[in-house]
């Protein structure tokens, strides 16, 4: 039921209230999404640079989704709008990752993750609008801008900045 739920989000058919108001499976998504994020970038980093940076990046989810509940005085949609966004997340991400893999050597890796991408600000823009009461092109700003911040901390892991003395 869990994980018909979360396709139905990443597809655009069901909503974040749909899901069971648990910390439990909250925390399930948060693991998953770490463990995605770890695999996407294993083949860049080191196993512990690419904990670190995982870690990072789903502190990130948990304190931005947090914020922006926050600021619409909305706390209480927390556990299901995480659940959404980081369960969400991590179904995109594993199916990304799978069909790179699958592809590796006849199809460039830009031209399977442009459009993950893209499906991934879709995706999080949906469950952003319906969590915040939102206009869909504000949750659309919101998921593109959240989109660069987390791409600019984790790439801060795979190019970090140069050290002098």
């Amino acid at each position: 039921m869990l994980l018909k739920t979360l396709l139905g989000i990443c597809l655009l058919r069901a909503n974040p209230q749909d899901l069971p108001t648990s910390h439990s499976w909250m925390l399930a998504a948060l693991v998953a999404y770490g463990l995605a994020d770890v695999i996407g970038v294993l083949d860049s980093l080191s196993l512990s640079s690419a904990l670190l940076a995982a870690a990072v990046d789903t502190l990130l989810l948990v304190a931005a989704t947090h914020l922006a509940l926050r600021w619409r005085n909305l706390e209480n949609r927390f556990p299901q709008t995480l659940l959404a966004l980081a369960g969400g997340g991590a179904l995109l991400s594993l199916l990304a990752w799978t069909i790179a893999g699958l592809t590796r050597g006849w199809l460039a890796p830009e031209w399977v993750w442009a459009p993950f991408l893209v499906w991934y600000i879709l995706v999080f823009g949906h469950v952003l609008r319906q969590a915040l009461t939102i206009s869909m092109v504000a949750s659309l700003t919101a998921s593109f801008m959240y989109l660069i911040l987390s791409m600019g901390v984790t790439g801060l892991f795979l190019n970090p900045p140069p050290v002098t003395n």
